[in-house]
């Protein structure tokens, strides 16, 4: 049995359908963006080449002269100044030796003085024919010889006082001895310098580093051989492997006359005054060399990309179109990082809302970010 719709409810239904407005598509609004300007000034950045600490000055302390180790006059490790006594070795054997050279030259003196009184009373003879020509040269002769004997026994002296001063080792500078080689009473100085320890001039330090080709060539063209350190080349810094920096800065004081060829590199010094000795020889350092550039263009690193042609950036156009724009990057300034090519200081870059944005889409600029930061 088929049902009806009663007339009412039909004609309520297409008075309903009748009604019904028109489904129409409502576009969203354009994503929001924040903009920046580059910001220009004057900065300094650096450039790191890795290094590694040498002493200044390392000294092997050997024995000059044979002999018996009588003692060791400091500690392991010990800070020592110039002068200050390192070693002795048995003196007896040098002291006889100096008293005899003392003996030896009294003789000498002695001939030289009988030879001398003779010449004289031969000259006084010949006046009178008493003796011939060849009696005063003869005398001349050996009044030479006399000479020659004191001048041969004072060498020797010298050599024996030499020798015994020898016995005392004491330190040629300032600074830090390492682990003696040998006990007392051993024998040293047997036909070779026997080593019995080294000294380390701890301060000032030196650090050695190479500089590759393509760094070097803008330092040659400022003359950078041609000056005094410090001159070309401000002072520098260096950054240690935790990578904190060392509170001196170093200068510059030596560069090799050749590049290498096996690397393409050229060795280069860098000195520091190391109060303190704060560093010491064998670390590794990177030397950082300041270079001041003026009105450079930053953006934050973070706002840049890259794809298979090179770096670019998001800018926003006059008519709030996306454009990228393809840079040319420079060093990096803490978070910021410096443009050479292809930004203005008046381009709007995009620095936030980067996922939403792309080429071409027209795009809502939100509050600049540096009027965010000043309000």
């Amino acid at each position: 049995m088929k049902r009806t719709i009663p007339a009412s409810m039909t004609l309520a239904l297409a008075l309903s359908f009748g009604c019904a407005k028109k489904n129409e598509f409502k576009a969203p609004p354009p994503p929001e963006v924040t903009v920046q300007n580059p910001e220009q000034k004057d900065v300094t950045v650096y450039q790191g080449f890795p290094g590694r600490l040498v002493a200044h000055d390392s000294v092997e302390i050997r024995a000059r002269v044979k002999g018996f180790l009588k003692t060791i006059d400091f500690v392991d490790g010990q800070r020592v100044k110039k002068g200050d006594l390192l070693f002795t070795l048995e003196p007896e054997e040098y002291e006889a030796a100096v008293k005899s050279a003392k003996a030896g030259l009294a003789q000498a003196q002695a001939a030289r003085k009988l030879a001398e009184t003779t010449l004289k009373r031969m000259k006084k003879a010949y006046e009178t024919k008493a003796v011939s020509e060849l009696d005063v040269l003869s005398a001349e002769a050996k009044m030479q010889s006399a000479e020659a004997s004191v001048m041969e026994a004072q060498a020797a002296l010298d050599n024996a006082k030499r020798n015994l001063s020898y016995t005392e080792i004491k330190a040629p500078m300032n600074g830090r001895l390492a682990r003696r080689s040998l006990s007392v009473g051993n024998l040293v100085g047997d036909g070779t310098a026997t080593l019995l320890t080294t000294l380390v001039v701890e301060a000032p330090i030196d650090v050695f580093f190479n500089v590759d080709e393509r760094a070097l060539l803008p330092f040659l063209q400022k003359g950078v051989r041609e000056t005094k350190p410090g001159e070309v080349i401000p002072p520098l810094k260096l950054e240690l492997a935790d990578g904190s920096l060392h509170d001196e800065e170093g200068l510059l004081d030596y560069i090799d006359p050749e590049i290498d060829p096996d690397t393409g590199t050229l060795r280069a010094r860098a000195v520091f005054a190391n109060k303190g000795t704060k560093l010491m020889p064998g670390l590794y350092g990177k030397i950082l060399i300041p270079e001041k550039i003026k009105a450079a263009i930053l953006i934050p690193d973070l706002a840049i990309q890259r794809d298979m042609s090179g770096s670019y950036v998001l800018v926003v156009t006059p008519e709030n179109k996306v454009e990228s724009r393809y840079i040319k990057r420079g060093a990096l300034v803490n978070t910021n990082r410096i443009v050479t090519e292809g930004l203005a200081v008046d381009d709007r870059v995009i620095v936030e809302g980067l996922q939403r944005a792309r080429p071409g889409i027209e795009v809502r600029v939100a509050a600049a970010k540096q009027e965010k930061e000043n309000h």
